[in-house]
């Protein structure tokens, strides 16, 4: 270990969390001296036991932090806050403010002052942001990330004063109730060429106003909230993002199958894809995403106990997507024995399988599955964790040594 570099102790140390840094620092002076190194102080997380005191200790020691992850459940008062972002401002990039109970319009004035390399920040779920937060973050000159989620005294008008000067490359805007057509004509004319993250709330949206987002040129990442009222006509001009690696329709009650092809046809990048209460979609439109969607990785479908999904259309995606990682399935009732084929294909890829409420799939056929593929983590009908059964486990493991057997004496 002596002979290891400081520089690469550093590195190592890096990846470990605050806490067992701290533990580190407590082995003798030599390694103090490694752990308090500035470059491993640049993320500063907070918990229930950060007050002020501990907080300004922190800052003093290490001031050039680049992000700071503010816990609703910690005793940093408003004066705490201010001061980081009075000390730190210089070089703080990402800021994390969920549950802030003590932001207030004074303090993101302080912060837009001082805070000059802000790029990302997190305000969500905070009853004091409104349009004026969003006319002051508009002269954040850097910021290119922002998360107003659950926000809701936010209104178009205040995120059009901020597009229209901040070109956003990422923007949650989900569970705003008061975001409707006007904010998506904004992104068009102001982030067409940089946004590519965008999270929105689909309850007061239309086929027409969720058409106009295959506009939206740049993006890569489209994840769509309570799609209750959102057809094919309005999904359907999705398929011009050719960009997109990322697509999660929520409640999406009213898709077909024909969409759900048509997006996969086009969207042959995508690599996560989720559809929750895909009630009217069918093993049509799993056969188009295995034949087109080689890449995927991640896919979600939910079903409300529904019989229009079944083992046909999931093997079709288990044969075309040998990347696929994780897979979760729930409500689908028409599914019984497709698993059945993932110990015969070795897919190696596949590391998490969640079949919650899907009641027809025998117990017994799962455990099986799992003891053919331990490294698999299966989750059954009631979620709850698969084991492998013992008499298959123990017959694999018997026919193993056998086979070594016969190899030693051979």
């Amino acid at each position: 270990m002596e002979r290891i570099p400081d520089e690469v102790k550093i590195q190592i140390l890096s990846f470990i969390p605050l806490s067992d840094l701290c533990q580190v620092a407590l082995i003798s002076r030599y390694w103090l001296f490694v752990a308090l190194d500035h470059s491993l102080w640049r993320y500063i997380p907070t918990n229930r036991r950060t007050t002020d005191e501990i907080l300004y200790k922190i800052i003093e020691r290490h001031p050039y932090i680049s992000e700071f992850d503010y816990d609703h459940s910690s005793k940093i008062t408003e004066t705490g806050l201010s001061r980081v972002f009075v000390q730190c401002g210089q070089t703080l990039t990402h800021i994390h403010l969920v549950y802030c109970d003590v932001l207030s319009s004074d303090l993101i004035s302080i912060l837009v002052e001082y805070c000059v390399s802000l790029t990302h920040l997190d305000v969500a779920s905070n009853p004091c942001v409104d349009d004026s937060t969003l006319c002051q973050l508009a002269t954040c000159q850097n910021l290119s990330s922002l998360n107003i989620a659950n926000c809701d005294k936010v209104t178009d008008g205040g995120l059009e004063m901020l597009v229209s000067q901040r070109p956003l490359r990422k923007l949650n805007a989900s569970y705003l109730l008061d975001v409707r057509l006007r904010t998506i004509e904004n992104l068009v004319t102001f982030c067409s060429q940089s946004l590519h993250t965008l999270y929105l709330d689909g309850g007061n949206l239309r086929d027409d106003d969720v058409g106009k987002i295959g506009q939206l040129s740049a993006l890569r990442l489209l994840e769509i909230q309570y799609c209750d009222e959102i057809s094919d006509s309005g999904v359907a001009p999705l398929s011009q993002l050719t960009y997109l690696t990322s697509l999660r329709l929520y409640r999406s009650f009213n898709l077909t199958s024909s969409c759900v092809s048509e997006l996969a046809l086009k969207l042959q990048s995508l690599v996560n894809l989720v559809l929750s209460d895909c009630s009217e979609v069918d093993d049509r439109g799993l056969v188009s995403i295995g034949r087109h969607c080689t890449n995927l990785e991640d896919l979600e479908l939910t079903q409300s106990y529904c019989h229009t999904l079944t083992d046909v259309g999931l093997c079709a995606v288990l044969l075309g997507c040998p990347r696929l990682h994780h897979l979760v399935l729930k409500g689908l009732k028409g599914v019984r024995t497709f698993i059945t084929l993932i110990p015969v294909l070795e897919r190696r890829s596949l590391t998490y399988l969640h079949l919650g409420g899907c009641q027809n799939i025998p117990v017994t056929l799962l455990e099986t599955v799992a003891a053919f593929c331990p490294d698999i983590q299966i989750f059954g009908h009631y979620a709850n964790r698969v084991k492998g059964s013992d008499f298959v486990s123990h017959c694999l493991n018997g026919a193993t040594q056998d086979g070594l057997s016969e190899i030693e004496n051979g």
